[in-house]
């Protein structure tokens, strides 16, 4: 799709403007990281050259990172046609971290109603070191025939998605600014807000009526509606921890449509922010929010 090669292409590049800046030990890292990030989006198996190609290196440095992956057990490469695809434990290693915050324990119930209460796919983002929200539940309303692939990506690209405009609504608008420039801000479809001016006047529709919306700006023929969850730290810090999400298709909702379904939403999200494991780690994975 082409809101998906926008995506690729801007993630690529900023990864190569860090490979300039790095050598040796910590360049092979960083190339196998972004290595399992691709490999994961697609559902078929890589080749050789195809990995070649997307890391933009040649052959024997792709083979060296695949060799040490699968060393690792978390590439398997099929002895018949020598093409690689992932394997699940790097996945495990997802339910390990997601178990020991209990955020699976504690969100599943509160997703899955939501999702059987509106019939569309609902998913939970977490918002990860004050620069990123991920995607790490999601739930799919059962009495839909139409559904929306809810693990179409990992990450959520901020200034499109109903989720990244509902975290940054939560930020100053300096905060929030700072963000998208340093995470990038993308034109993933013909509908997506790039100008500053368009995008912090989304920020604010949301602020005050606590949602945000993203009608195709994301990915086309999908619409959105995004809250997000907000606890009190400790400290005393108010912050933003995650963001729930109901996504879908635009042949059976409206913008307007959506929007019937914010009273549903900021419902869950009140229960998710009571419930919500708080720790030493949320504050340091969120940015402070803004001051009311």
């Amino acid at each position: 799709m082409a809101g998906a090669a926008a995506k690729s292409k801007l993630s690529l590049g900023s990864a190569k403007g860090v490979q300039q800046r790095v050598t040796g030990g910590v360049l092979s890292v960083r190339r196998s990281l972004q290595l399992l990030e691709f490999m994961s989006e697609g559902e078929g198996m890589w080749s050789l050259a195809d990995i070649s190609r997307r890391l933009d290196v040649n052959k024997a440095i792709a083979l060296r990172l695949i060799d040490e992956l699968r060393a690792t057990g978390f590439v398997y490469c099929d002895e018949a046609t020598g093409a690689y695809v992932l394997t699940y434990k790097l996945s495990n290693l997802g339910l390990r971290k997601l178990a020991q915050t209990r955020l699976l324990d504690q969100s599943s119930g509160v997703l899955r109603e939501l999702a059987n209460e509106t019939g569309e796919l609902v998913r939970l983002g977490v918002v990860e070191f004050g620069s990123r929200v991920t995607w790490v539940l999601a739930f799919v309303g059962a009495r839909r025939t139409l559904h929306i692939d809810p693990n179409y990506r990992l990450d959520v690209q901020l200034n499109t998605h109903a989720a990244g405009k509902a975290w940054l609504s939560t930020l100053s608008r300096q905060q929030a600014w700072d963000v998208l420039t340093e995470t990038g801000i993308a034109k993933c479809t013909e509908f997506s807000k790039t100008k500053r001016r368009d995008i912090e006047g989304d920020l604010e529709q949301a602020q005050l009526t606590g949602y945000a919306l993203s009608y195709e700006e994301n990915e086309l023929g999908v619409g959105a509606v995004a809250a997000p969850i907000m606890v009190n730290l400790a400290s005393g810090e108010r912050v933003c921890v995650g963001v729930v999400s109901i996504a879908s298709p635009t042949t059976r909702m409206s913008a307007k449509d959506l929007q019937t379904l914010a009273p549903a939403l900021l419902k869950g999200v009140a229960k998710l922010s009571d419930i919500w494991p708080i720790g030493p780690a949320s504050s340091r994975h969120t940015a402070t929010a803004r001051s009311s």
